[in-house]
Formats: C-alpha cells, structure tokens, sequence
C-alpha cells in the first residue's frame, strides 16, 4: 500500500538529489535520514511531514541561495572556462562565441542553437562538462582554497543572516495576529503559516521584503481601526 503522502515524500527526495553540490555532508545525511523515517512512518500527517522538510530547508537555504549567487556571478565564468576546456575543439568552435557574447551555460543548453548546431554526443560533451566543472568549484569552496571559496563563506553568512531576518518579521507578523477580529487573525495566521512553509525544502523561498510589506499592511491597518 502506498504512503498516504507518497507524492510529498517524492518531492522530498528529488530535492535531496538536487542539493547544490556545497551542502555540507551531514545535512544531506540528515535530510536522507529524515526521508527514510518519513517513508516507513504512514501515520504521520501532513503537518509533520511539512515540519521536517522545515527543519531541513532552513539549513539548507544559506548554502543554496551563496552558491547561486556564486556561480551565477563572480565563479560563472570559472565554470564557463572548465567547460571549454572539458569539450573538442569543434565543440568550443560552436558555443564559444556565444557564452563570450554574455549567453549563459544554462541558457545555451535550453536553446535551440544548442540541439540544432550540436549532435547527441556533441550535446553530452557539454552537460557533461557542466556537471564536471560544477563537481571541481564544489571541491574548491569546500576545501577553502583561493578567492572563490572565501567569497562563499561570505555569502553563506550573509544569507545565514537574511534567514535570521525573514524569520524575526514572520515572528513579528504572528504577533500581530493577537489583534484584530477573527476573521483578521485567521488571515494573518494563514500568511504566517504560508510565509514559514517558504522554508520548506520543496517550496519557494520566502522573501523578506514581501513578509515587511504584509507587516506594514497590518500594522496600518490596526493603526486606522483605533
């Protein structure tokens, strides 16, 4: 018989294959551990089974959001170089000027020109290069060798911070919702419970800036009610 939540737990463990490649080993273990527990265990309800994807995905966020910074930025064309150098000549003939014009690795392989200018295995030579050249920088940041890999460790912190700072104006939006009628309260506990869930390995993050704006809407709210 299936898991009653079999289609949350897959999810669930498609993110965990898709970890960025810098998530440290013991969270990834915990995550597998948790996935493992959660499939075997068909009594837990759907609110347990958000709270450890939660516990998950608010370690997971500061490394995620700094490597996607990181190679989409300062380390892109790092990996643009790796990649070039990974495929033949022929291969670089085709998709060099291209990522030189600003085209970027994920976009050339989403094109057209990519199928239509490249054959299967021409085609492979590349993706391949790509998950070798994002397999070395992954080695490099978490040996914490050379510029790249202290420019990470800043942005791990600096997004270890913006998650401390979504979750205190999502703390202060719960308190809010210790005014107003009922109808408000139940209003703001849903944004709150949505804006939380953001945490969840399997959802969009949530944004700062969007759980201020609901606190100001309120706060003005109340404020014009008095």
């Amino acid at each position: 018989m299936p898991h009653p939540h079999a289609s949350m737990l897959d999810e669930f463990q498609f993110a965990i294959k898709h970890f960025v490649p810098t998530l440290p080993s013991p969270i990834k273990a915990q995550a597998q551990k948790i996935y493992d527990d959660l499939s075997i265990n068909d009594a837990l309800d759907e609110a347990a089974i958000k709270h450890a994807f939660y516990t998950i995905g608010i370690k997971e966020y500061p490394y995620r959001r700094a490597y996607q910074e990181l190679t989409s930025s300062t380390a892109a064309q790092m990996l643009v170089q790796m990649v070039l150098e990974h495929v033949d000549e022929t291969v670089r003939g085709v998709i060099k000027p291209h990522l030189d014009a600003g085209v970027s690795l994920e976009e050339l392989v989403s094109s057209d020109l990519f199928i239509e200018s490249l054959d299967a295995k021409q085609r492979y030579q590349v993706e391949d290069g790509i998950l070798v050249a994002k397999d070395k920088l992954a080695e490099i940041l978490k040996n914490h060798v050379g510029e790249q890999a202290q420019q990470y460790q800043a942005l791990v912190e600096k997004w270890t911070r913006e998650a401390e700072k979504i979750q205190e104006a999502i703390d202060e939006l719960e308190q809010l919702a210790q005014g107003g009628n009922e109808n408000q309260q139940a209003e703001i506990k849903n944004k709150v419970e949505r804006f939380r869930e953001g945490f969840l390995i399997t959802e969009p993050d949530p944004e700062r800036e969007i759980v201020k704006k609901e606190v100001d809407y309120w706060k003005d709210t109340f404020a014009q009610e008095e």
